[in-house]
């Protein structure tokens, strides 16, 4: 069971139980605030403590369970849950499901700040656990990369929107006149009359009728267009739906 230490971080319980200097821990939090790391990740990459030291202080003293990650393929719908970029930014990895809790591995579970967003971006109830940091950088590569996940989803929605388009087009410039004219043929003597062929000694239409057909129907379909651009485009660019940046969690 994991201990609670009301508001201490790492660095306070490893300077109180003598593990580092004062000033090891104000530099601690000095790099904390530059780079947004993880007290833990901080502390081994200045020599504080090394790694043996931190993982044993968050298994026997807080209680973390630790797991071993080595050789482990992580389901890719687990990477769903937390963004690439939030799971190297603070050095995280989900690692499985355990009754409907998301199992995570991190360099410092003991960092409330993280713990709180975590459960804000992943939406369900979630356990931290521990592991080393060359098991955490190894399922970080199993990450698909974001440039990639991005300019597919793009292309997934720009083929859909101009299929889209190309239906509302064609529906509303031929298909729907079509409708109308059935309808209005079927139920208005006076269109019915309007349609009619017209035979001039039995051998031809009225022109005036195939003028004002051909020039409706092109002012139709002109008309359609512009709307159809309108609808679609915005200065020559296809309307993308915005997405939600890390910025919108708390640091």
């Amino acid at each position: 069971m994991v201990e609670q230490r009301g508001l201490e971080n790492l660095g306070e319980m490893l300077f109180r139980e003598g593990l580092i200097t004062h000033a090891q821990l104000e530099e601690s939090l000095k790099r904390q605030k530059e780079t947004k790391k993880s007290l833990g990740q901080i502390l081994v990459e200045i020599g504080a403590i090394t790694e043996s030291v931190k993982m044993s202080f968050l298994r026997k003293k807080l209680g973390y369970d630790f797991i071993s990650l080595e050789n482990k393929k992580v389901d890719p719908l687990y990477f769903t849950y937390i963004p690439k970029s939030f799971a190297q930014k603070y050095h995280l990895v989900p690692v499985k499901l355990e009754n409907r809790t998301l199992v995570i591995a991190m360099d410092d579970p003991s960092d409330l700040t993280v713990m709180d967003n975590l459960k804000t971006i992943v939406g369900m109830p979630i356990k931290p656990v521990i592991a080393s940091s060359a098991d955490i950088d190894e399922i970080l590569r199993q990450y698909p990369y974001e440039e990639e996940e991005a300019a597919a989803v793009e292309t997934e929605l720009s083929s859909l929107a101009k299929l889209l388009r190309k239906f509302v087009f064609i529906f509303f410039a031929f298909i729907f006149p079509m409708i109308v004219i059935v309808i209005l043929y079927n139920n208005s003597d006076v269109f019915k009359e309007f349609l009619r062929p017209t035979l001039r000694g039995g051998k031809a239409f009225s022109f005036d009728v195939f003028i004002y057909t051909l020039l409706g129907g092109s002012l139709w379909i002109i008309i359609v267009y512009e709307i159809n651009a309108l609808i679609f485009e915005r200065g020559g660019k296809t309307i993308q739906p915005p997405s939600p940046s890390e910025e919108e969690f708390k640091e």
